[in-house]
């Protein structure tokens, strides 16, 4: 049954405030997570003193301090191409930042031609994320409970003509109903690769912040350079992490000389 859409006049007007928003949320169903699908997925729910949580634990220190300098909210999270692990770096990162208590993390699969995360984590989706984004369904049937602050927009089935939905003002209107809703603190959002297609770069509008995901064994210099030309003066660089490869330095260290080789300069995040 589709939802009744409000003129987005109206819909500016309505607010909900800091109860209703935590209602809402508490209320959101509550995805069971089996933990062999979690470890074979390299997913870390509890905190836990391995190496790899340490890294992002790290990435969410170095990301949230820049995201919260620059007043950022929305985030997306790409590689230049695919196979690049854009997927694995937002889940984790979602997960890190959601055992700070006083957040509301809501990960979203807007990867929407090949979605990843319901495979991730282990669930079953809804259905298409491209229904919720039209404003024919929603949100409620594609959110999910993984812990208490950590929520994530499901979708179970590709969307065509991705990149045309995501230009189209629905999608927005249907992000600010979220937004007002739940009101998370933070919204990262798992986007398809950057290059080869328009699809993020339809979304880019709707960010305020893009962390780029590099494949150390397969990503060159000129995908990334030709990464940065894209996005550069549509939405703000926040970090670059390497997600294969040499990655024995510490995760800053690694990601600081990457920038510096590749772009030339550093990024200060």
């Amino acid at each position: 049954m589709a939802r009744l859409r409000l003129d987005r006049s109206l819909a500016d007007q309505i607010s909900f405030n800091e109860a209703e928003q935590l209602a809402h949320w508490t209320g959101l169903r509550r995805l069971k997570l089996d933990p062999g699908t979690l470890e074979r997925h390299y997913l870390f729910v509890d905190g836990d003193d391995s190496d790899i949580v340490a890294r992002f634990d790290f990435l969410r220190t170095m990301v949230g301090g820049a995201m919260l300098e620059h007043g950022i909210l929305r985030l997306g999270v790409c590689g230049p191409t695919a196979g690049c692990g854009a997927s694995f770096v937002a889940a984790n990162l979602a997960l890190s930042m959601a055992r700070r208590p006083s957040t509301r993390v809501m990960l979203a699969d807007f990867d929407l031609r090949n979605p990843a995360l319901a495979r991730l984590f282990g669930a079953t989706a809804p259905g298409p994320l491209g229904d919720v984004l039209a404003g024919n369904r929603p949100a409620i049937e594609h959110l999910r409970l993984v812990t208490d602050n950590l929520a994530v927009m499901l979708n179970s089935q590709p969307v065509q003509h991705s990149a045309e939905l995501l230009q189209e003002p629905d999608t927005g209107l249907a992000l600010r109903e979220i937004r007002d809703h739940y009101g998370p603190t933070v919204e990262l959002y798992d986007l398809p690769p950057l290059l080869g297609n328009d699809q993020t770069l339809s979304f880019l509008p709707e960010l305020d912040g893009l962390l780029l995901v590099a494949d150390g064994t397969v990503t060159t210099a000129a995908d990334l350079r030709e990464a940065e030309r894209l996005f550069e003066g549509r939405t703000r660089l926040v970090g670059l992490v390497l997600n294969r490869g040499e990655i024995r330095p510490p995760l800053h260290v690694t990601i600081g000389n990457l920038l510096g080789r590749l772009f030339g300069r550093r990024k200060k995040v």
